[in-house]
């Protein structure tokens, strides 16, 4: 615990690092909380629960597409004028859709403004992601770090949402989507105007058109979260379901932030501590373990056992977070880094969905939950084949772009 605790603080006295992980949480819980307010705002103003689910989905999957091609512009034109210029572009959408909401509250043209608040959401995690080579050059601290940076994603899961559920209630949904786009425009503008963000050179690309895609280690990456995604869009379905049968849906819910709590708890752990397996290795190690966690569920007899089995299943889902992260500035061809990871979001977004579609079917053809909690491990099962196969594409380093600019990955 001694040693967990002095990497943390050996972490904590690098200059620019305080200030990167609070900039952290006020740009990235308004974004995980964006799309709750939305709904919660939309149905109130058409009555209409149908009407919202369109209006949101088409923000998520605008901010799906959008998000690599933002990271292609940081990564071309540096962060701090791709960053101010694309929250700038965010607010206005913002202000559109609130605007429409409250005068004429049409279906087609709420979702076109939340389509246009989803492809605007500039890629702040991305970009941030990009900077810890920059600030941090000793490679375990660095792990430290984005062992960090997983847990404050997996804080503005949890606490966005919670904030928008109380806004609304004292004062609104209209509050709610307004407190997002404020905080998420203050954020921005903090965290682009940081020295670190604004000295940011990128580096001459390697990686052509196709960007980082042209790594078949990053390919391989973005696999893996594809199947990583689709277990917690299983999973999501899964619990809200198994609660339903044997207590409240809503407790469904307790079981999701044990899960979470397991998550910051292997987040911490894997942090804290030098592994001497290559990153490669371990990846398919943590899937391996991500796979009979979940498998475990299964067992399941009631929400009590299944809250409590949900913490050690969670346990694997930072590791395998952090795993993905040094991967990908491993892989990423130069001057693609950004990119690659805006491309990681993309991958998740894609692959929760999948996993929801797969959740669905199962709901209808009345399998039970226990088939889905054994599908949910098929897939993490599935992407430590996949990372295994892959282990020599994930060790190769990426051809580099003959150029006399810094890299972005740094030492």
């Amino acid at each position: 615990m001694s040693g967990a605790a002095s990497a943390y603080r050996r972490l904590w006295r690098h200059r620019w690092v305080p200030s990167l992980l609070l900039v952290g949480v006020c740009a990235r819980v308004p974004l995980q909380a964006y799309t709750f307010a939305v709904l919660l705002l939309t149905a109130e103003r058409t009555g209409s629960y149908a009407v919202a689910g369109v209006v949101t989905a088409a923000g998520g999957v605008a901010y799906a597409a959008g998000v690599p091609v933002h990271g292609r512009l940081v990564d071309r034109f540096g962060q701090t004028w791709s960053l101010t210029i694309a929250t700038g572009v965010n607010a206005a959408a913002f202000t559109g859709l609130l605007v429409t909401a409250y005068r004429e509250p049409a279906t087609g043209a709420l979702a076109a403004w939340s389509a246009a608040v989803g492809l605007s959401l500039p890629p702040v995690a991305a970009a941030a992601r990009a900077l810890w080579s920059q600030v941090i050059a000793d490679e375990g601290t660095r792990r430290t770090a984005l062992a960090v940076d997983a847990m404050v994603l997996d804080v503005a899961l949890i606490a966005g949402p919670l904030l928008v559920s109380a806004v609304s209630a004292v004062a609104g949904p209209g509050w709610a989507v307004g407190g997002c786009a404020v905080i998420l425009l203050g954020g921005t503008l903090w965290f682009s105007s940081l020295p670190p963000s604004r000295s940011w050179t990128p580096a001459r690309r390697a990686g052509g058109l196709a960007g980082p895609l042209r790594s078949m280690g990053i390919v391989v990456l973005l696999t893996v979260t594809v199947l990583a995604g689709a277990l917690l869009g299983i999973l999501r379905v899964a619990f809200v379901e198994f609660a339903g049968k044997t207590a409240d849906p809503a407790a469904g819910g307790l079981a999701l932030a044990a899960f979470g709590a397991g998550s910051l708890i292997g987040g911490l752990v894997y942090g804290a501590r030098p592994w001497r397996p290559d990153a490669s290795v371990r990846m398919r190690i943590i899937l391996a373990g991500y796979a009979g966690g979940v498998a475990l569920l299964a067992v399941a007899p009631n929400v009590p056992v299944l809250v409590t089995l949900s913490v050690p299943a969670g346990f694997f889902l930072a590791p395998l977070v952090i795993c993905t992260f040094e991967l990908t500035g491993r892989c990423a061809p130069e001057g693609t880094l950004t990119e690659a990871f805006a491309w990681g979001i993309t991958a998740t977004f894609a692959g929760s969905a999948l996993g929801n579609l797969v959740a669905a079917a199962l709901v209808d053809a009345g399998t039970g939950t226990t088939l889905m909690f054994v599908a949910a491990a098929g897939f993490a099962a599935l992407a430590a084949v996949i990372a295994a196969l892959g282990t020599k594409l994930l060790t190769t380093e990426p051809p580099s772009a003959v150029t006399d600019q810094p890299s972005e990955r740094g030492s």
